[in-house]
C-alpha cells in the first residue's frame, strides 16, 4: 500500500519532479559558462630520504612518510611563498596562494606532486616551477654541515624534480559536463523531496484512496466538469444524448439503488461542505436520471439561503416548499411534474422565510417528508452547504441519507471531515461522496465507477439496474395516480 501511495504522489508531481533537474541542468550549464578557465600545472618532486633529517643515537628514524608530510607543510608555509610572490611578481598574498597551491604525497612512493592552479596557463606553470626550485635550494640549507666521515652519497642532493611543471593546455575547472550531471542529480533529489513535501502539505481532495484514508467516505459517483449550455435548462446535462458525463450520474444513480438494499433509502439530503461545488447540479442531475429509471421522482429545494432549482427548471420561485408552511395549498399548485422528464416533479423552494433552520427542523417537516416519502420513490433534496449554515444537518437527522459533493479542484480534506462529522452528529448517515468536476480525460473512467458494487451480468457485461423491488401501489400527492 505504502507503494502505491507513494507511486500515485510521484505520478501527481511528475511534471515537478521533472522540472527541477532540468532547471539545475540548465542553471549549472549557464554558470559552468560564466565562471573563468582554471589551469593546472604539475611539478613531480622526488624526495631522497637517506640524506634527511640525521637522528641522534636513540632517537628512532624518520619514515619515508614523515619526510613527505614534512616537506608538504613546509612547501606552502609564509616564507616559501612570499619568495615565489617576489620572484615572480604576482599579484596576489601568501594567503590566496596557498588556496591554489596543493602538495600531496603520493602514496607507497618517495614522490611529492606539486599542483599549481591559475586562470593564466603560463602563471601556472611558472609559479609551480618557481616554487619547487626555491624549496630545493631552502632545503639545502638545512643540511647539517660537512663533517670528515660524511660519505659520498651524503653529499647529493635530497630533493630533485621528476617532472617539471609544463604549460597546460585544458581548464580543469569548470567542468560542464559533471557539472551538469551533479546538478540534474541534485535537482532530481531536490524535485522528490519537495514533492513528498508539497503532497503531504496539501489538502486538497483529488483522489479516492486518499478520501477513504483521510475521513473515510466512499465516492459515489464521479463527475467530470462540463461547461453549462447556454439554453434555459443547460445545467440539466442528463436531459442530452450519451455522453460520459450523462453516464456517469447513471452510474450515481446505480450506486444510490444498491447503497439501499440492506436499509431503504428514500429521502436523500444532497449537501456540500462549502459553496460553488456543484450540489444544486448534481441534485437536478441525480433527480432525473431516477426519473428517467422508472422512480416517481421529487426534486426538493430546501436551500432557503440561495435557490436554484426555479431557475434550472425554469419555474416560479414564489411558489413551493415555503409555501405549505404557511397555508393549504393544493398540490397541484405547488407540485409541478417536469414536462421533458416523466415521473419527475419538482417543488421550488418559495419565498425564503426569516428563519428556514428552524423551519426545516420543524415537526411540520417531519410531516411534510413523510407526506413525501408515501408519494415517491426518491425525494431529492436541496440544500445549502453544511460549512456555512446548519440546514443541511437539521435535514439530514430527518431523513434516510445524506450525500456530500465535493469539487476535485477546490475541496479541502478538514472540510470535508467537518461536514461529515456535523452531519453524523445530528445522526444523519452520510452514505458517500459526489466527485465532482474531475479533469480526467475520456469517459471510460467515469462509467467504470458504475460498478462499484461488484454486479455484473452473467456473460460478464455489467448490469443496468433500474430498479431494486418491485413497485409498491400508492397515491402520489401530485394528483392522487398511482405510482
Amino acid at each position: 500500500m505504502e507503494l502505491i501511495h507513494y507511486w500515485r504522489i510521484a505520478r501527481r508531481w511528475a511534471w515537478f519532479i521533472i522540472l527541477c533537474p532540468f532547471v539545475a541542468a540548465i542553471a549549472a550549464g549557464l554558470i559552468s559558462l560564466q565562471l573563468p578557465k582554471t589551469y593546472e600545472a604539475k611539478v613531480s618532486l622526488y624526495v631522497r630520504t637517506a640524506q634527511l633529517l640525521p637522528q641522534a643515537n636513540g632517537v628512532a628514524p624518520v619514515t619515508s612518510d614523515q619526510v613527505l608530510r614534512t616537506y608538504a607543510a613546509l612547501m606552502t608555509m609564509r616564507p616559501q611563498l612570499e619568495k615565489v610572490i617576489s620572484d615572480e611578481r604576482l599579484p596576489t598574498d601568501p594567503v590566496r596562494l596557498s588556496k591554489r597551491i596543493t602538495v600531496t604525497p603520493n602514496p607507497n612512493t618517495l614522490i611529492l606532486d606539486v599542483a599549481v592552479q591559475d586562470t593564466d596557463p603560463t602563471h601556472a606553470m611558472r609559479t609551480a616551477n618557481t616554487l619547487v626550485n626555491n624549496f630545493i635550494a631552502y632545503v639545502k640549507t638545512l643540511q647539517p654541515p660537512k663533517s670528515g666521515t660524511s660519505t659520498a652519497g651524503s653529499e647529493q642532493e635530497s630533493l630533485q624534480v621528476a617532472s617539471p611543471a609544463v604549460l597546460p593546455t585544458e581548464p580543469v575547472s569548470p567542468r560542464p559536463l559533471l557539472n551538469i550531471g551533479l546538478a540534474v542529480l541534485a535537482g532530481l533529489v531536490v524535485g522528490v523531496g519537495l514533492a513528498f513535501l508539497f503532497d503531504y502539505l496539501d489538502q486538497s481532495v483529488r483522489s479516492d484512496e486518499v478520501l477513504r484514508e483521510r475521513v473515510g467516505l466512499l465516492p459515489l459517483g464521479h463527475i467530470s466538469y462540463l461547461p453549462a449550455k447556454g439554453n434555459r435548462r443547460g445545467e440539466l446535462v442528463a436531459l442530452g444524448s450519451d455522453s460520459p458525463v450523462i453516464e456517469a450520474y447513471k452510474a450515481l444513480r446505480t450506486n444510490l439503488v444498491f447503497s439501499s438494499v440492506d436499509k431503504e433509502v428514500k429521502t436523500i439530503v444532497i449537501t456540500s461542505a462549502v459553496p460553488s461545488e456543484g450540489k444544486s447540479r448534481t441534485a437536478a442531475n441525480l433527480a432525473i436520471v431516477l426519473a428517467q429509471a422508472g422512480h416517481p421522482t421529487l426534486l426538493l429545494d430546501a436551500d432557503f439561503r440561495r435557490p436554484s432549482q426555479h431557475r434550472v427548471f425554469g419555474r416560479v420561485r414564489n411558489i413551493g416548499l415555503s409555501n405549505l408552511f404557511v397555508q393549504d395549498m393544493p398540490d397541484s399548485a405547488v407540485f409541478l411534474p417536469d414536462e421533458q422528464v416523466k415521473d419527475l416533479v419538482v417543488l421550488a423552494s418559495g419565498p425564503s422565510p426569516p428563519n428556514p433552520s428552524e423551519l426545516l427542523g420543524s415537526a411540520q417537516m417531519k410531516a411534510l417528508l413523510a407526506k413525501f416519502r408515501m408519494g415517491f420513490d426518491y425525494v431529492v433534496i436541496d440544500t445549502p452547504p453544511v460549512n456555512a449554515v446548519t440546514d443541511a444537518s437539521v435535514l439530514a437527522a430527518n431523513t434516510d441519507a445524506a450525500i456530500l459533493v465535493v469539487d476535485t479542484n477546490k475541496a479541502t480534506y478538514p472540510a470535508v471531515q467537518h461536514a461529515k462529522q456535523a452531519l453524523e452528529r445530528v445522526g444523519g448517515k452520510v452514505l458517500g461522496t459526489v466527485m465532482n468536476k474531475m479533469k480526467a480525460a475520456g469517459g471510460k473512467y467515469y462509467y467504470s465507477y458504475a460498478y462499484d458494487y461488484g454486479y455484473s451480468h452473467p456473460n460478464g457485461k455489467p448490469a443496468a439496474v433500474t430498479a431494486t423491488r418491485a413497485p409498491v401501489q400508492k397515491e402520489s400527492p401530485v394528483s392522487g395516480r398511482r405510482g
